[in-house]
């Protein structure tokens, strides 16, 4: 099955033509009214525009190469096992649907089947010019044929404002596939994209791997909502340098290792640019109390390691099974002992303990005693101004229909932290978690299970 798998991604494309069939509709963001197939089997290497009456089949990996693929709202993209959308260095994918017109990338399968094993497609991955910490700052993109269409970074000369694009009211269903062993397409992969991405108002459901991986970049995210994919909820390699507000992971039953995963560079610690995002008003909800390894391993919080730095402010930690929060190994401790990773103005509640620690002893690959770091001591700092209250997000464990909003009464709706005036973060946003008296996430998002 693995090799069927790596001989359909690595096939190249033939033609597109549109397919002699209609449907009556897409089944996300779409209208209702009769729809084209089209089979999409074709590189992009000229201005295109996919339209919301046409629903696009991809049929195997699509490169948009050298140039700029425009879907309107309301479109509805498909794709079929073996499939997934890339958008190389020399091209853009620009696709801005509205909070009453989504644009949605699913699975080829009918409802009901989609998201059952090899039934996942490959989801959106977006190459761009931006520094990573990779020897010579270039590298082929996971899970990919190394070919230079498949190739991210800027080289000796990167370009930190590149824009891979944008895209605002877009979900992503189903999508992500494990390869091999540390080998995987996820939902969203933004390779070294640049601070000329916008990236806003996103949701990745039930990814097979990653909700949305980083490999260095210096893009900026924001309204991200991830829900029940397979292994971690936000993940950072390779220097990422970016900044990210008004994130929600959320953990399903039987799916989810971490809510963030956070690395520098797993050959070289200490390589530069170094992992520093800042993260503002986040929430993270694991699947607790369900304990079982879904093949991914169990349920963790924020776990930072492999010398990453970061800032994270205003987020809320709850209902994880493990550990709510671990420094891992001695380059990310060093992190926290200088500042450069810090957690501040947060909630941790209803994790394994009243806490924020497993009741168990240390696990054989580190831990409390172990790497001779204690999180909770660490976070108890007054300064840090970490509180262990419950938030009141009575509904945020639901399954097919999440409430991330805090109650009325909720004590994260204040003293939160203040972030930054410096055009990117809304000041205002001085609640816990990452979404206060207004729901931003609804409307334009989706929880369907399969």
């Amino acid at each position: 099955m693995r090799n069927m798998l790596l001989a359909a991604l690595a096939g190249l494309a033939l033609t597109a033509c549109p397919a002699q069939t209609t449907n009556p509709g897409p089944t996300g963001g779409g209208t209702a009214q009769q729809t084209t197939l089209v089979d999409v089997t074709e590189p992009i290497t000229t201005a295109t525009t996919w339209t919301k009456d046409k629903k696009y089949i991809l049929k195997s990996i699509i490169h948009v190469d050298g140039a700029v693929l425009t879907i309107e709202p309301g479109t509805t993209i498909a794709g079929d096992r073996g499939s997934a959308l890339i958008v190389t260095r020399t091209g853009q994918l620009i696709a801005e649907g509205t909070a009453t017109a989504p644009i949605v990338f699913t699975a080829n399968f009918p409802e009901g089947m989609r998201g059952i094993g090899p039934n996942n497609w490959g989801g959106v991955l977006m190459n761009g010019k931006a520094a990573i910490n990779v020897t010579g700052g270039d590298n082929k993109a996971e899970g990919l044929a190394d070919e230079p269409r498949n190739r991210y970074g800027g080289g000796a000369n990167p370009d930190d404002a590149h824009s891979c694009g944008k895209l605002r009211y877009v979900r992503i269903e189903f999508a992500g596939q494990p390869l091999s062993a540390n080998n995987e397409l996820n939902g969203l992969t933004l390779n070294a994209c640049g601070t000329g991405t916008v990236i806003d108002y996103v949701q990745v459901h039930r990814g097979i791997d990653d909700g949305i991986e980083l490999f260095g970049g210096s893009v900026n995210l924001k309204h991200l909502v991830v829900t029940g994919s397979d292994d971690d909820g936000l993940d950072w390699d390779q220097g990422w340098t970016g900044k990210a507000q008004f994130l929600v992971v959320q953990q399903l039953p039987g799916r989810g290792n971490h809510g963030i995963e956070a690395d520098n560079n797993r050959v070289s610690q200490d390589a530069v640019p170094r992992s520093s995002p800042v993260l503002y008003n986040v929430t993270l909800v694991g699947r607790a109390p369900d304990s079982s390894d879904p093949g991914e391993g169990t349920s963790r919080g924020m776990v930072f390691q492999v010398g990453t730095a970061g800032t994270i402010r205003n987020a809320i930690v709850t209902s994880f099974n493990d550990w709510a929060m671990y420094v891992a190994g001695s380059n990310s401790q060093a992190r926290w002992n200088d500042a450069s990773l810090s957690v501040r103005d947060s909630i941790f509640f209803k994790n394994p303990t009243a806490a924020f620690q497993n009741v168990r002893p240390p696990n054989v690959d580190g831990g409390v005693v172990a790497d001779n770091f204690d999180e909770e001591m660490a976070l108890q700092a007054p300064s840090l101004n970490i509180r262990q209250v419950d938030p009141l997000l009575t509904f945020a464990t639901a399954v097919t229909a999440p409430v991330f909003k805090p109650l009325t009464d909720s004590p994260a709706l204040t003293n939160g932290g203040t972030p930054p005036n410096d055009g990117f973060f809304d000041v205002s946003a001085t609640f816990v978690g990452a979404v206060g008296t207004t729901d931003w996430t609804t409307g334009w998002t989706a929880y369907p299970e399969n």
